[in-house]
């Protein structure tokens, strides 16, 4: 029975990592869609994006919070000893404000990205999260990377480059959703007081985001915004914030503290900073108070609230049980699907040479890993190796013949029997 257990465990280990691959993909798509259809005709958005962070973070809060008290009430001690806190636990706890923030500019900053670009090519773009993951690796985890990683994030990289000079030329809807919004003083007119003031507040809110954001540098060979800025700075921001909670969850007792005590601190964090922007910036805060918390939500804007929280949750099982590099190429898939659905959706007109770019860049992510997983295979060979050769040279001299000799005795032995018996 036991070793038919054995036998079963890394299967089943591997419908347990497919499910969880196609749970994160899933609600990764439909981030991006749900993103989408809540903006408004203009590409703007109704309501303040700040406002889906904030709820997402309390609903998760809410959720881990329950199951860490729980957990913590099940544990054998007294009351005293269970929830009581100490000055190093205080401090410990001012450790997971760093991924709290890295996550909660991350969080915002997609929904500003998407404004610039189709769905599409937004997905396709985010893939130099692979490079500054990759980078940090290095530097920060001192992590080798082979030539063949370095040849393949030098192709992704250019073939990010040359998407980008084509950014602006891929579908009639990428032109417009980069455009100022302007009020409709026709619709303003028909609405009440309450609503004008709102409608007006918000256009407010949203040409203080347009105005600096499609000033292109003419001076390149490819066109660059503020869009591709905040693509790099949010892949530079994605990937710190994963690298810094795969730390923390894991190194000292993290394997050991349950997940739910540990998403609890990161989301108090997460809470604590989305609920404080909305508070100190001016226009957020008039908009706020005028017009109240929800006000220009839709039905896809609070299903994204939803998504929002149940894919930090899956994120944080993947940095927690798995490594950063399957949340990474995880979201290679998500890109061919939201790729394909752009094209049903959004009316997504991709040219011939974005025919030719896009397989570049999942091909380079696909020989990146391929050349990741060939190392560490080579590596886990060698060090059989050498322990085989370190155990035959720390052998005493003539051992290694005593498993032979015992086998001729054995065989000499039955011999012998043999021929009394006939």
């Amino acid at each position: 029975m036991k070793p038919f257990l054995t036998q079963l465990r890394p299967q089943r280990d591997t419908v347990t990592t497919v499910l969880l691959g196609a749970w994160f993909i899933s609600l990764g798509v439909l981030k991006i869609l749900f993103m989408k259809f809540s903006a408004n005709e203009d590409g703007g958005y109704d309501y303040l994006p700040v406002t889906v962070s904030v709820c997402a973070e309390f609903l998760k809060l809410l959720v881990c919070g329950t199951i860490a008290i729980w957990v913590k009430y099940t544990e054998e001690g007294s009351f005293k000893d269970k929830f009581a806190i100490t000055r190093h636990d205080m401090l410990g706890l001012l450790r997971w404000a760093v991924p709290g923030l890295l996550y909660f500019m991350d969080n915002l900053m997609q929904f500003y990205v998407i404004t610039f670009f189709h769905p599409a090519m937004a997905v396709l773009l985010s893939n130099f999260v692979i490079i500054t993951t990759s980078l940090l690796f290095r530097l920060v985890l001192k992590r080798v990377l082979t030539s063949i990683q370095w040849a393949s994030l030098a192709v992704l990289f250019l073939a990010i480059v040359s998407l980008s000079s084509q950014s602006h030329h891929v579908g009639a809807e990428s032109s417009t959703v980069q455009k100022p919004q302007a009020i409709d003083h026709v619709v303003v007119a028909s609405l009440n007081h309450h609503d004008q003031i709102c409608m007006v507040r918000q256009s407010l809110i949203n040409n203080e985001t347009s105005h600096i954001d499609h000033t292109s540098t003419s001076n390149l060979p490819f066109s660059l915004n503020m869009g591709h800025l905040l693509v790099i700075v949010q892949c530079f921001i994605a990937s710190s914030a994963n690298i810094y909670n795969e730390k923390i969850f894991k190194e000292g007792n993290g394997l050991q503290e349950s997940i739910f005590i540990q998403n609890s601190k990161l989301y108090m964090f997460g809470v604590l900073f989305n609920g404080i922007t909305p508070l100190i910036i001016p226009s957020y805060r008039r908009r706020l108070f005028e017009c109240g918390f929800f006000y220009g939500h839709n039905s896809y804007s609070i299903a994204l609230l939803f998504d929002v929280a149940l894919f930090g949750l899956t994120v944080s099982i993947i940095l927690k049980f798995r490594d950063n590099m399957f949340h990474v190429l995880g979201t290679q898939v998500t890109t061919v699907i939201v790729i394909t659905s752009s094209i049903y959706l959004f009316h997504f007109v991709p040219t011939l040479q974005f025919f030719l770019t896009a397989p570049i860049v999942l091909l380079a992510v696909f020989i990146y890993n391929a050349a990741r997983v060939k190392s560490t295979k080579t590596k886990h060979g060698a060090s059989l190796v050498r322990t085989h050769d370190q155990e035959e040279r720390g052998r005493p001299e003539g051992m290694e013949l005593l498993p032979r000799q015992r086998h001729n005795s054995a065989s000499k032995t039955s011999d012998e029997e043999t021929e009394e018996e006939l």
